[in-house]
């Protein structure tokens, strides 16, 4: 039931003019002007529409004039969500969108996606209905509900005719309040997402703009993360729950409710739904750092068998909020903004041949964005058509548009603007846009005005401003036996990844920061606080086997099936774990250097070296004593930035493993107890979860445990954990 709002632009076309109405200068208003003479040798053109007086001439545009919209009334209801209201009576629909302020930008790194996967969630059950219940309720009124997640906020609409309001607003305030996130549909969210993800592969145009951010942005800003099979595995349940219990408050919305609507009953019908929405504490965004831009960093995104070469060339943009905003839709308008009639389009389409589109753009966003100049070539013409949109950049930078390209932007943004606004639902979506930006109905009817104030110089600046023709990124995705020998040639300096790898992988290979003293320290006393709430370092120190024994349930794609464990640890070595899974039995057995693995009556030795050692790093990271391997003086620490799980605070710890894989602790800042852990399985990224701490022994051991990755989740209780018991050698021996 995800929905796409796109907004159409329609143009209407009366009949043509009689010829005989159309008013022309006599012999075409150039009698007295010299006429130029045909170059000596070559025939004169003949040109068919010479002399012809009966020409449609299209008229002059009109200055850019106020947009007349309907009267915004402005209310708050009494849990803090702020409320417009845009009546309308030209057609007896209403559409109802809400926009809460968290996004993508809101996003920790380790729980990418979760803005989109629970606004996806939001139409697939409630307390009440049931997806294909909810799918009914808005079907049988003949309207539409949905909920997308954006960089900025998650957005839910609905649009019913006038007199079926009421189903809007008794369903848009279930999903808010009464949302269950069934286990079930969330195994198909995660695997449409992923999905996505792979479609990426596939597509060179979305791997280009993918790589470009990363590029740009770097691996330490959010607009330079992108989602990957892992990082959306890794999602959980509680992940979601716990992102909608954070971000999901009134005091953190704004409604706008566009079209026939009773204005004068319709505050107490809000109050009536959107009321049972509680106010909430809304913790403040993160910030990020900007990342340098010093000279041109290429990347080269070697995809065999690709033909064509996709190309992006990038810089840092500008805010929608930056006093240069309408200066640079006027100059980005000729430069690649509009498209057919723009210097892209012309060098490289129609003067240079090389292509049939290219255009450039900018984010419209509270934060700084991207600038993105693109075009898709044959791979013989990558680095010339490169070339020639580098050259046209400079010159829009040195010298900022003409008169005339002035006039033309001018004319076409301003004059195209009123059609936007076609429906309840556009005047509804773009006061809701205005309002997260902080502009008000103001910016939306001064808008043509605006954009008809700015000329040449003003717009020469702009562009001399923004636009930095030495310092940028260039994307290239293509094949790389038919592009090396091209920026060979050139002189370009650039780095090459295969299409396959993780993207932002090479960045973060390179040597890490020196860490803080000062923070090193604070991480050794979290440690050491979470070991003696734990049970303390004599105790644990003291465990030399364990055994824990274990139900519950695993599941993936959609389905859920019964799983009992038990593990057995004899250290320093010694592992084996007996499962049982929707009636099939396994065991997983490492002894030292070798191991073995069995599936029903079927026994694999395993003697691969990195067997062996993904067997030693599952040892070493067994969660009862992996704040020990912590609190060591020669522990390899890294802390992070603090984060919160379930509304609480935590600190986040990194540890290095002696195998090379990185375990992330996050330690309850109240409570000193370990709630999650995370590490890469392969190129899978696990998450495990630990909750209902109970005393065995003098030492707290987590009863709830939920293991997430690779597309599937494990929640399991423990029903018996022994310290030090006895375990026969025999239970680590191969079966004959």
């Amino acid at each position: 039931m995800k929905r796409v709002l796109v907004l159409a632009l329609v143009l209407a076309c009366g009949p043509k003019p009689k010829p005989a109405l159309v008013p022309t200068l006599p012999g075409g208003g150039d009698a007295n002007v010299a006429k130029p003479t045909a170059p000596v040798g070559k025939p004169p053109v003949n040109d068919p529409w010479a002399g012809r007086s009966d020409m449609i001439v299209a008229p002059a545009p009109k200055p850019p004039s106020k947009l007349e919209l309907p009267a915004v009334e402005e209310m708050k209801l009494a849990n803090g969500l702020k409320v417009l209201v845009v009546k309308s009576t030209r057609l007896p629909v209403v559409s109802v969108q809400l926009a809460i302020k968290a996004g993508r930008m809101q996003e920790p790194r380790a729980r990418l996606g979760v803005s989109e996967a629970t606004a996806d969630m939001l139409v697939k059950g409630t307390k009440k209905h049931n997806a294909v219940a909810l799918a009914k309720a808005i079907d049988f009124v003949g309207g539409t509900i949905g909920a997308d997640a954006t960089y900025e906020a998650t957005l839910i609409s609905c649009s019913v005719l006038a007199r079926n309001l009421p189903t809007c607003l008794q369903l848009m305030p279930e999903m808010l309040t009464q949302s269950t996130f069934p286990e079930d549909e969330f195994g198909k969210i995660k695997e449409r997402m992923i999905a996505g993800v792979r479609q990426r592969l596939d597509d060179a145009g979305l791997l280009a703009a993918a790589h470009t951010q990363n590029l740009l942005w770097g691996n330490e800003h959010v607009r330079g993360w992108l989602d990957s099979e892992a990082t959306i595995s890794s999602l959980r349940r509680d992940d979601l729950i716990a992102w909608h219990k954070t971000w999901y408050a009134p005091n953190n919305s704004i409604l706008v409710i566009a079209g026939d609507v009773d204005t004068k009953k319709l505050k107490a019908d809000l109050e009536k739904s959107f009321g049972v929405w509680k106010k909430g504490t809304v913790p403040p965004n993160p910030s990020y750092k900007e990342p340098g831009l010093s000279g041109t960093r290429i990347r080269l995104v070697d995809k065999p068998g690709q033909t064509q070469t996709h190309i992006r060339i990038a810089q840092f943009g500008i805010r929608h909020d930056d006093p240069r905003f309408f200066e640079t839709l006027v100059w980005n308008y000729a430069l690649g903004g509009g498209v057919f009639s723009s210097r892209l389009m012309k060098v490289v389409r129609v003067e240079g041949g090389k292509t049939y589109r290219a255009s450039s753009s900018f984010d419209r966003n509270l934060d700084k964005g991207s600038f993105v100049a693109q075009t898709f070539t044959r791979n013989a013409e990558a680095v010339a058509t490169a070339k020639l949109m580098l050259g046209e950049i400079a010159k829009m930078e040195k010298d900022g548009p003409t008169p005339p390209e002035v006039d033309a932007a001018i004319a076409n943004i301003s004059g195209s603007y009123a059609m936007r606004f076609q429906s309840a639902n556009d005047v509804g979506a773009a006061l809701l846009t205005a309002e997260l930006h902080g502009f008000g109905v103001e910016y939306l009817t001064n808008y043509p005005l605006v954009v008809g104030k700015v000329d040449v110089e003003s717009a020469k600046k702009a562009a001399g401003d923004v636009l930095d023709a030495k310092n940028y990124v260039v994307v290239l995705v293509g094949d790389a036996k038919d592009l090396e020998p091209q920026l060979q040639k050139a002189g370009w300096r650039y780095e090459k990844v295969a299409f396959t790898d993780p993207i932002g992988a090479a960045v973060s290979q390179q040597a890490a920061t020196p860490v803080d003293a000062k923070m090193l320290a604070g991480a050794r006393q979290i440690i050491a606080e979470a070991l003696a709430t734990k049970g303390g370092k004599a105790k644990l120190s003291a465990v030399k086997s364990l055994r824990m024994v274990a139900t519950g349930h695993t599941a993936a794609k959609g389905q859920k099936v019964p799983v009992s464990i038990e593990r057995i640890f004899l250290l320093p070595d010694k592992m084996r774990i007996d499962a049982s899974l929707a009636n099939q039995k396994y065991t997983i057995v490492a002894d030292g250097k070798t191991g073995w693995m069995q599936q029903g009556a079927q026994v694999q030795v395993v003697n691969d070296p990195n067997a062996a050692l993904q067997a030693a790093f599952e040892i070493w990271r067994e969660p009862e004593l992996i704040l020990l391997k912590a609190s060591e003086p020669n522990a390899k620490l890294s802390p992070q930035k603090d984060d919160t799980i379930d509304g609480k605070p935590h600190a986040v710890i990194k540890l290095q493993s002696p195998q090379g894989p990185e375990i992330t602790l996050y330690i309850d800042k109240k409570s000193k107890l370990l709630s999650r852990m995370t590490y890469t399985d392969g190129s899978q990224v696990q998450t495990d979860d630990f909750a209902d701490y109970k005393d065995v022994g003098g030492i707290k051991v987590a009863h709830k445990r939920i293991n997430a990755g690779g597309g599937r989740s494990t929640t399991l209780e423990l029903s018996k954990v022994e310290w030090d018991p006895t375990i026969p050698p025999e239970r680590f021996a191969k079966p004959k």
